[in-house]
């Protein structure tokens, strides 16, 4: 009885929770939801929160969701709007009205002495935030802005730990002056050069590059000024763009501390398919029979594949990299303070690179009126380097030609375990790669301090005064010794040593006021000042020979006996600025930029030192009208256009002036005593290299935001370009050169930029693109003679060659052919690019293409919950450069080769061959040393996981994330990486597993 009194119990229980569910389940909730300018929202997500129940608003923002709760709350949320949480309360209709978060329209955008919103801009800008820079592991910004800008590209010249990158923005905008953008770094600008001292003069400089000593970390925003109307506020040095980087400061709020650090491994790229040491062999042996020499390797097969060196020189190499940073405010000031450390092994042995860096910003509100702002920033590297270029021609190899060119015949030790000595057949200039780079000291440190403050007062509302100092110290200490018993040049000069410091400091000084006024729909923004930079720069070099002992190297130079080469040199340069710039808008709907700068440079001759810079700029919002808005399309539209006219500056001091040595010597009275000689022509007329650029830009936004896309189609014409011509011999002056101003530049190109929320849901999925195309050709020499390097009608560092069309296999085709009659089966076979029925010189045409047809990079994000994962992708498309080192050269028998010279033509493989024979008569400079240096890359892919606060309640924002660069390469290119080359130091591919930590 009990148990069924109970069961009618249950199922009383049951049915009583059965009627309330269903109660609860016919509770239905609606309204509508709008934005704070009274427009209906479609597509915003209504969510129960802590469930699954949830829908989206309708095309007139109209929501209809069944709740099982009356006492919940509802979650509305939509991209670029606050999301906002309400409680049921009882009720069955809920409308609410959404606020705008700030958009990519209202982004600040730091320009030329200033800042403007995005939605402001007339000029065409690229932007980079500092969450499109962290959790990567790259040394230098410039590795980091591969593939993220329109315009921009970026290419690492070497693998080196810290070395050398290529920026051009638009193009080269010139042949013999600097090339590299204008860097404005917390308002200091900074052109980056090399600022190492110069290395052996038997080609062994190793330069870094100067921005490594920035550490990424530090950085809150990168803005890229790509057109006239951007860059001619910055004049004499615009030219070549100008990238305005702006560094973390404190904010409002308690103190907020951040660790974020990471270690990771290293490995080459990619391995290139060279000859092993059989294969070697029978190329050496067909070498020497065609020149009817001995057979030096009766049996090759027997050798295997001997040694791989490029196992032997590279290796898997290890970095991390560690950060601190403390950031917040106490009382009226705010604080950013950060110190890191980063050590990055080199993948070549006995190279890498340790920095050490601390930054301390400092913003004191002093008064209502007056704020003083400070930046200072110390850092150190210590490199361990070996030659990167193969600029010894021989006498020292870089890692890449050491690596590449030795002979697989050698063997790293001798049957006594010592390094190997002996030679390969036909070696010359002989070493072994493993002892020489073992036993090399190569060792660069640099110190740099740079720092400004700044005194902001604001004189009367709308006017501020503003005046900045700023300093930047460098300097450079370079230690090099090449042993006498494991190198080529070290055996040549009884060892070699080269001991070399360098001293740059630069000065700033700039004083500027705004003013800005709204009247009625009028709003004006003006600035005017006046800036002076100075810079002087001390470099002393001495290179001793004759060591008496290879072990105390160049700590023991005193014992060295031979005669050193010691130098030194001083130079310096200044220029004197003045500025000015007009903002105008009307209605918010029209806008007017107008700026000048007034340059003068010591640079340049008496009567030609000043060169003025003026630009003008309009844009027209469309959006702005009343027929756009009907169309319920268009968040923003804008057109602009912009034309203007910026310098370049980038040369040697005193190119305008005669200049001496005192290294002559003279008979006098019958005594010979010293004296001093010209060593090159003064150029009176020397003067500014002028570009003038016009664009025409569009930006679009759609969607609330969500799609942003901007097209820029722009053509830029550098005029007076500073050529440096030969002197004729018959002078006096020997081979030296002057410079001079002549010939035109011409640069033309289109670029789109693409971002859009493509889910923004609990599943996100963020889309941004960039694809850019530019044509460069040159346009005149003017009074400059030809060269093999540079064509009227062709890009600059387009080669002349002829065309090559194969391999003549047999007399047969020799005597078939009729052009050639002079050659030889396993020939080379050109065309007769004139069609004058013979082949001459002639027909060499310019031939390769230096500069990509166009590149472009996606970067896509997915984000869920708190994981995170980003996909970066970046290409370059169309260039066709030389690959003539030694490796693709048939008739050189000092080195290896690629592995397609195993078909190399010989008597016996004469039908099938498919390189020409190493005997080869005619070989020449074609399109036979033509590659495509093309690629495809993988360029980052990073995943991350933010742990919920709830989980560390003790901690604010923790991630862990794992991340690898360089992972994927797909390119046709034979060498190491179509961006570097075939020689040099190879890049690296990464994966870093790291840590960021907030407190």
């Amino acid at each position: 009885m009990k148990r069924i009194k109970l069961l009618h119990f249950l199922a009383l229980a049951f049915i009583c929770i059965s009627m309330q569910a269903g109660a609860q389940q016919r509770t239905t909730l609606s309204g509508t939801v709008t934005n704070d300018q009274q427009e209906k929202m479609p597509g915003v997500t209504v969510k129960l929160k802590n469930t699954n129940t949830g829908t989206v608003t309708d095309e007139q923002g109209r929501y209809s969701l069944p709740v099982t709760a009356s006492e919940g709350t509802l979650v509305f949320s939509f991209l670029n709007y606050a999301t906002q949480e309400v409680a049921i309360g009882g009720r069955s209709r809920i409308d609410i009205v959404l606020k705008n978060e700030e958009s990519k329209l209202d982004e600040v955008v730091v320009v030329g002495y200033g800042t403007l919103q995005r939605k402001d801009v007339t000029g065409a800008i690229s932007s980079v935030t500092a969450k499109d820079l962290e959790n990567q592991p790259a040394m230098t910004l410039e590795q980091l802005m591969q593939g993220k800008a329109s315009g921009v590209q970026i290419t690492q010249t070497t693998g080196a730990p810290g070395g050398q990158i290529e920026v051009r923005i638009r193009g080269a905008s010139s042949i013999n002056a600097g090339n590299e953008p204008l860097y404005v770094i917390d308002g200091v600008p900074y052109y980056n050069g090399s600022q190492d001292p110069d290395g052996t003069s038997y080609g062994t400089t190793t330069p870094t590059n100067a921005l490594a000593s920035l550490n990424p970390n530090d950085i809150a925003s990168v803005d890229i000024l790509k057109d006239a109307s951007a860059t001619a506020i910055y004049g004499s040095r615009g030219s070549n763009g100008v990238v305005i980087i702006t560094t973390k400061r404190g904010k409002a709020g308690g103190m907020r501390v951040n660790y974020n650090g990471y270690f990771g491994v290293q490995q080459v790229v990619r391995k290139v398919d060279v000859m092993n040491a059989s294969q070697h062999a029978a190329f050496l042996n067909a070498w020497a029979a065609a020149n009817n020499n001995p057979i030096p390797f009766p049996h090759p097969d027997s050798l295997g594949k001997g040694t791989d060196w490029q196992d032997e020189i590279f290796r898997p190499a290890v970095m991390q990299n560690h950060q601190v940073s403390m950031s917040g405010s106490m009382g009226k000031s705010r604080y950013y303070i950060s110190g890191n450390f980063y050590d990055q092994e080199g993948i070549v042995i006995n190279t890498g690179m340790k920095r050490y860096t601390f930054r301390a910003n400092f913003d004191q509100d002093i008064s209502d009126r007056l704020t003083v702002s400070e930046t200072f920033a110390y850092s150190k590297t210590d490199s361990k380097s070996v030659p990167i270029n193969g600029a010894g021609k021989g006498n020292v190899r870089s890692a890449g030609e050491r690596a590449l060119l030795t002979s697989p015949i050698l063997s790293v030790y001798d049957s006594k375990g010592e390094f190997n000595t002996v030679p390969w057949y036909g070696a010359t200039k002989f070493e072994n790669p493993v002892a020489s780079l073992q036993t090399t000291y190569g060792n660069l440190q640099r110190d740099n301090v740079t720092g400004n403050i700044t005194l902001s007062y604001k004189l009367l509302d709308g006017l501020v005064a503003k005046s900045l100092v700023g300093v930047n110290m460098t300097n450079t200490d370079n230690k090099e010794y090449y042993p006498r018993s494991t190198t080529y040049i070290g055996g040549v000069l009884g060892g070699l040593g080269f001991l070399a410091n360098r001293r740059v400091s630069n000065v700033l000084n700039e004083n500027t006021l705004t003013y800005s006024k709204v009247i009625s729909k009028h709003k004006f923004d003006v600035l005017g000042g006046m800036t002076t930079q100075s810079e002087k720069d001390f470099s002393a070099t001495n290179q001793p020979t004759l060591f008496p002992d290879d072990r105390l190297g160049i700590n023991n130079i005193d014992g060295a006996t031979g005669v050193p080469m010691v130098s030194s040199l001083k130079t310096q340069w200044s220029l004197v600025s003045f500025i000015g710039r007009v903002n105008y808008q009307y209605a918010g709907k029209y806008l007017l930029t107008a700026s000048i700068r007034a340059d003068g440079s010591s640079k340049f001759a008496d009567g030609h030192k000043w060169g003025y810079f003026p630009s003008v700029a309009a844009g027209y919002r469309l959006s702005e009208e009343k027929f756009i808005k009907q169309l319920g399309l268009f968040d923003d539209l804008k057109l602009r256009v912009s034309y203007g006219v910026t310098g370049n500056q980038e040369v040697g001091s005193y190119q305008s002036l005669p200049r001496l040595v005192t290294d002559a010597s003279y008979i006098v009275g019958g005594q010979l005593l010293s004296g001093a000689r010209l060593t090159s022509l003064a150029n009176r007329d020397l003067t500014w290299e002028e570009s003038k650029q016009l664009d025409v830009g569009l930006n679009a936004s759609f969607l609330h935001s969500r799609i942003n896309v901007g097209f820029d189609y722009y053509k830029k014409r550098t005029e007076n370009l500073l050529f440096s011509i030969d002197i004729p011999a018959t002078s006096g002056y020997g081979s030296s050169k002057a410079l001079f101003n002549t010939g035109s530049l011409y640069n033309r190109g289109f670029e789109v930029d693409l971002s859009a929320a493509l889910l923004t849901h609990d599943f996100k999925w963020d889309l941004s693109a960039n694809f850019s195309r530019n044509k460069s050709v040159l346009t005149s020499l003017g009074e400059s003679p030809g060269t093999t390097t540079l064509f009227v009608g062709y890009a600059p560092g387009t080669k002349l060659g002829q065309v090559y069309l194969g391999v003549f296999h047999d007399q047969k085709e020799i005597d078939a052919y009729g052009l050639q009659p002079d050659a030889k089966p396993g020939d080379m076979k050109f065309a007769d690019t004139n069609g004058d029925g013979k082949f001459t010189g002639d027909d060499r045409l310019p031939i390769g293409t230096p500069m990509p047809k166009y590149i472009f990079g996606v970067t896509n994000t997915f984000s869920y919950k708190g994981f995170d994962l980003t996909v970066f992708v970046e290409s370059s498309v169309g260039r066709k450069g030389d690959d003539i080192d030694l490796l693709n050269d048939p008739t050189d028998l000092t080195s290896n080769k690629y592995k397609k010279f195993v078909n190399i033509w010989t008597p016996e493989n004469a039908e099938t061959a498919t390189v020409p024979g190493p005997g080869v008569s005619n070989y020449s400079y074609s399109t036979f040393d033509i590659v495509d240096r093309s690629y495809f890359k993988l360029r980052n892919i990073r995943l991350s996981y933010t742990f919920p606060h709830s989980l560390i309640p003790f901690l604010g924002s923790t991630a862990v994330y794992l991340s690898g660069e360089n992972l994927i390469t797909i390119s046709d290119y034979p060498g190491f990486d179509p961006e570097t080359g075939s020689v040099g130091y190879p890049t690296t591919k990464t994966v870093v597993l790291g840590l960021n930590i907030g407190f």
